[in-house]
């Protein structure tokens, strides 16, 4: 007989599972927090204070956390909750909690950006691993927002039978003997079952499929899909794993990951294939619904325009044209009047009433792009906007409303602009309600082909020409380059490509002239020709890789406290924290501490 294992995570999944025996298992905490995961134990009986002090049980390194921020009870078998005061609150399962909450396997603890998940075993029957169709899909949305939220992967399994089950409860028991608890399953029909692998992928994976096949039908099928790497949208992945169950032969298994992802916004289309791009579109999704400001940080050229624009179209307002405004293109003598309006006679010129952006955006979303050009004068009437919805026309005294929605974006770090005194720190703060970063072309090497190929396929058809193709030595040449131009500056060099080259395939002496900078005659004095060709990095670039380095030794020398470290090297904690994640400086793992 085979008897069910509820591990936790710590275990190594690749094993035989072991008998369970009587030996009581301690009940615990999964906590989640800054990028790292590890086991808490909670006592056998007492309290145990949850908080940002040196003295809380459990800490918390958060500026946000409280103190003293909740206390977890245990009595017996029974475990409850209580907030103590704190100024972000507790929450379980979404809900705020107050008073006392009783918590149950399973239950999410909720508090600032750290996630604790209560585990335990006591003498009441274990969750259900076999769930409804609904219960399935709501363990798979948690998941999905738990994996988005701090980069850990999980796998979706589709197994397919040959013919209907006549023994479901037998496959339910030797599911439940192989899965651990934080696992799930749900029946789609006698010949089909969907399977969620929690905090899963590659080789634990592997070896689940492996193990379970031992004591299924031999000619079961078998697909699976995981999260991010084949996508980061539940109907997707669970479509890629049926997909590649369907196509696996008897007793088989395949893995179908889709290589990327297309969305269309608008008349654009989107191709997704980086990890990082799936959770920058997810979280899009999410902050679409609601109406703070959203703030979108990136490179020149790296599509934060298209990010905005995901934002409106999948927003309530969608259904009134979003308004962009180019604060760099406009002078700074008309910033004002473009964006609030004026009245006839104002000044010297306006020889009629206009209405500004952020009227004509009442009841949509209004994008502001580098905004960080703004001036002073104008950064405190949109602050004004951003916190009352009223604003004054120039040359008029009586205010309007206007019920829009600013997503603003700029390559520029306003935070170093609000130090020297460019950029006002209280709209900045108001301007953060989000803050999505669109990471450079460079750091997207697997969208690279994808979107190479897509903008060549576009330019031959605009150029009314025969497709071309990429040779294997030019995408080499593609993937090394920098790419200060970021998408914009691929997208120019595939136009180029489809009009000027007339041959089938696009090679690397095609596009290597358009990929580096000759010094220039007048700096230089000598002819073109009798110098080498120089690439030139750009300074950012260089300046980044400095920040990295910098950062990761502040990092080493303080053990990991990220605000002792900010502090060595004279960087606001937030900046530092952010950074820090973007970079991949923070450990992924930490020690189990029971």
């Amino acid at each position: 007989m085979i008897t069910p294992n509820f591990g936790g995570r710590g275990e190594d999944t690749r094993a035989e599972v072991a008998p369970l025996v009587a030996t009581p298992v301690a009940h615990h905490l999964l906590v989640f927090h800054n990028g790292a995961s590890w086991m808490h134990p909670l006592p056998a009986d007492g309290s145990l204070v949850i908080g940002r002090s040196d003295h809380a049980d459990l800490r918390i390194d958060d500026d946000s956390v409280s103190r003293q921020h909740a206390r977890v009870t245990v009595k017996g078998n029974v475990i409850t909750i209580a907030d103590l005061g704190s100024h972000n609150g507790t929450f379980v399962n979404r809900e705020r909690v107050t008073g006392q909450r009783q918590l149950v396997p399973g239950d999410t603890i909720s508090i600032v950006n750290a996630t604790l998940i209560v585990h335990y075993l006591s003498a009441a029957p274990p969750p259900p691993t076999v769930l409804d169709a609904e219960q399935f899909r709501q363990r798979l949305d948690d998941e999905l927002e738990r994996s988005l939220r701090y980069d850990r992967s999980f796998t979706v399994v589709v197994l397919k039978w040959p013919s209907p089950v006549t023994d479901v409860d037998e496959v339910d028991h030797v599911l439940t003997a192989q899965l651990r608890r934080i696992d799930a399953a749900t029946w789609v029909n006698l010949t089909t079952m969907y399977v969620l692998l929690a905090e899963a992928a590659g080789t634990e994976a592997s070896a689940f499929i492996a193990r379970i096949r031992r004591y299924l039908d031999p000619g079961v099928r078998v697909g699976h899909a995981s999260c991010p790497s084949d996508g980061a949208d539940i109907d997707q992945l669970l479509a890629s794993a049926a997909s590649a169950a369907a196509g696996a032969a008897l007793g088989q298994t395949t893995h179908n990951a889709i290589s990327y992802q297309t969305v269309t916004i608008g008349s654009q289309r989107i191709i997704i294939a980086d990890p990082a791009v799936y959770r920058l579109y997810a979280l899009i999704e999410r902050l679409a619904r609601a109406s703070l400001p959203v703030l979108v940080h990136g490179e020149t050229g790296t599509g934060k325009e298209l990010a905005a624009t995901a934002i409106h179209a999948r927003s309530p307002r969608r259904n009134r044209p979003m308004i962009s405004l180019n604060c760099a293109a406009i002078a700074e003598t008309l910033i004002e009047s473009e964006l609030f309006g004026h009245e006839k006679g104002a000044f010297s010129g306006a020889s009629a009433t206009k209405v500004g952006y952020i009227e004509a955006a009442d009841g949509s979303t209004l994008f502001l792009d580098e905004i960080g050009e703004l001036t002073l004068a104008a950064q405190a009437k949109l602050l004004r906007v951003l916190e009352t919805r009223r604003f004054t026309r120039v040359g008029e005294t009586r205010e309007r409303e206007s019920d829009v929605r600013i997503v603003a974006a700029t390559h520029r770090d306003l935070e170093a602009d609000v130090e020297s005194g460019r950029f006002r720190q209280d709209l900045y703060f108001r301007l953060c309600g989000a803050v999505l970063h669109v990471p450079p072309l460079r750091e997207r090497p697997r969208e690279l082909p994808h979107l190479a190929r897509s903008f060549l396929a576009d330019a031959c058809k605009r150029a009314e020409r025969d497709p071309m193709t990429i040779s294997d030595e030019a995408m080499e040449l593609l993937l090394a380059h920098g790419w200060p131009g970021n998408v914009r500056e691929l997208k120019n060099l595939m136009e180029y490509a489809a009009a000027a080259h007339p041959e089938a395939v696009l090679t690397a002496e095609h596009i290597r002239p358009r990929l580096v900078t000759r010094p220039s005659r007048a700096t230089t004095g000598d002819s073109a020709d009798s110098r080498p060709i120089a690439v030139w990095r750009p300074l950012a670039e260089e300046v980044r890789e400095l920040e990295i380095a910098r950062m990761r030794a502040a990092l080493e020398a303080t053990g990991g406290n990220q605000t002792r470290a900010a502090q060595l090297i004279s960087m606001p904690i937030r900046t530092f924290s952010e950074k820090a994640k973007q970079y991949g400086l923070l450990a992924k793992k930490r020690p189990t501490t029971g």
